[in-house]
């Protein structure tokens, strides 16, 4: 009985391995960001993610994915007392995936995507204010990791679009 159970699961995983092939794992990525160096994080995070599904190169690419985030902060008020203060971090990234035209260095976008995503706690009182700072980092850290995750798992159904560049040989 348990080489039948065996045998049946062995079966249904790879039968579900070859349903999870794709299309998107045979093309090349290459990321690039607003020239701005506080923007690390969320290019090293999103070069991290290409590089471990065999997505990520950064000389000879297909397409080039530019990133444009915006960070909003702000505090409000929960409770009729007024007495716990709440700080909102607010992130709202725009991806756009650019074609390489002929490996050339002319480049046409097919694919844009916006992603919003905001996360809140309460503010701990002066004396503790590392406690603050250390809550804004994990914050920060976790929702440009989920937004990564969102924007990887929408790149598996962004359509390819061929360029509509005319080559003019010159004469």
């Amino acid at each position: 009985m348990f080489k039948i159970k065996l045998s049946i699961l062995f079966l249904i995983s790879i039968s579900l391995i070859g349903c999870l092939t794709s299309r998107v794992s045979e093309k090349q990525f290459n990321v690039s960001s607003v020239s701005n160096d506080s923007y690390f994080l969320y290019e090293n995070t999103l070069v991290q993610y290409l590089e471990s599904m065999g997505m990520y190169n950064s000389k000879n690419y297909d397409y080039l994915i530019k990133i444009d985030p915006n960070r909003r902060e702000g505090v409000f008020i929960t409770n009729i007392d007024k007495n716990s203060d709440r700080k909102r971090i607010s992130f709202d990234i725009n991806y756009t995936v650019a074609k390489r035209y002929n490996k050339t260095s002319l480049m046409c976008d097919i694919f844009t995507q916006n992603y919003k995503r905001s996360s809140s706690y309460i503010i701990a009182s002066g004396e503790f204010n590392s406690s603050n700072r250390a809550a804004d980092d994990e914050i920060f850290e976790n929702l440009v990791d989920i937004i990564t995750n969102d924007f990887i798992d929408d790149l598996g159904y962004f359509e390819d679009k061929e360029c509509r560049y005319k080559y003019v040989r010159e004469r």
